[in-house]
């Protein structure tokens, strides 16, 4: 009996640049999220009985992939002798004849060469070639062909991040000599800081409302703690269930848990690469889309490469209202290593 060869499990290595091209083959597999700065499988791609029948779109997605990170298994099952007659008709002729022949299982095909937009090709050996900065420092001549070729292009015609890249590079100012900066360059700065202040001086302007003028702006920094409301709002929550509320808060969202005893606060980063997990009620778990990591309702890791639990905020009472300080994680090394979750930071007792 004929047979052919499915996909039972598709991962994304690391190295993923967020193209979208997998998104734009199998939409249904792929999940692009550019907020996130990640490349996910969908939850539902995690089940085997889901991808058999997309094998053929994952398979594309893996050679429409520029930086090799889409991989998969597979399973080799046995087919009618109709359905094998059907798949060798989409193939091409050599193909088709050695199926229909019956005298080799039908493989899925290796990934073809991928013809790559030369400019697109070019950032991707730019950014790869060994050496870094001190490489593209001394210049062109060491360089790939193709990064010859992109340095000659003008900005409109290069992708995004080398068109950013060759913005910055303008903006950089001149090399000086090593003696410092020239006669010249003292007296224009004097000059003009003696303009500003004879135009400060001239307008009136007071000298604390100058100085806060010329000032640079300061960006605030985030205040790392988050009031999450009442404690009463926690302690009515069944044991094992989880609040998604902060989930989105940003840079670091959390998920609270009521335990038997207790909430807490978890990180939303899963502990294996850093892509964000599931609360999948259903289950009871975690469950990271990336690359399969499972984490118990209290945030232990039980399945897939995940090496730790997930952390733990600060957690504590201000008055009857429940903050949690993210500023200070509390660590578990692995499954068996959770005695700090009883450090009084890391729990409010209901």
């Amino acid at each position: 009996m004929a047979t052919k060869q499915l996909v039972t499990k598709v991962w994304i290595d690391p190295g993923c640049i967020i193209c979208d091209a997998c998104e734009t083959t199998a939409p249904s597999v792929f999940e692009v999220q550019h907020e996130n700065d990640t490349c996910i499988i969908r939850p539902a791609a995690l089940d085997a009985e889901f991808t058999k029948p997309l094998s053929k779109d994952i398979v594309e997605a893996a050679e429409e992939c520029p930086v090799d990170v889409i991989k998969f298994d597979t399973i080799e099952v046995e087919v009618s002798d109709a359905e094998a007659a059907a798949d060798a008709a989409k193939k091409p002729a050599a193909g088709a004849a050695g199926a229909a022949a019956g005298d080799a299982p039908a493989k899925l095909d290796p990934p073809k060469p991928k013809e790559v937009d030369p400019a697109i090709q070019a950032l991707l050996e730019a950014t790869t070639v060994r050496g870094g900065n001190v490489v593209l420092d001394r210049g062109l001549e060491d360089m790939p062909d193709s990064v010859k070729r992109m340095a000659k292009l003008s900005p409109t015609e290069l992708p995004p991040d080398a068109r950013q890249a060759k913005v910055l590079d303008k903006a950089k100012p001149d090399k000086k000599d090593a003696d410092g900066p020239s006669r010249r360059d003292l007296l224009g700065a004097g000059a003009l800081g003696a303009g500003w202040l004879a135009m400060a001086t001239v307008g009136g302007v007071s000298t604390l409302a100058f100085a806060r003028f010329m000032a640079p702006n300061v960006l605030e920094v985030e205040d790392p703690k988050v009031r999450c409301g009442p404690l009463s709002k926690y302690s009515a929550m069944a044991t094992g269930e989880v609040n998604e509320d902060f989930k989105p808060v940003k840079p670091s969202g959390f998920w609270i848990i009521r335990q038997e005893d207790r909430i807490a606060a978890l990180s939303i980063i899963c502990t294996h690469l850093g892509c964000i997990p599931s609360w999948l009620p259903n289950d009871r778990k975690f469950k990271c889309p990336c690359h399969g990591s499972g984490f118990k309702e209290n945030g232990v890791n039980f399945e897939g490469p995940a090496p730790r639990p997930l952390e733990r905020f600060k957690i504590y009472l201000d008055g009857d209202e429940v903050i949690v300080d993210r500023s200070k994680k509390i660590l578990a090394m692995g499954p068996n290593d959770t005695a700090k979750w009883n450090d009084p930071e890391a729990y409010i007792p209901v």
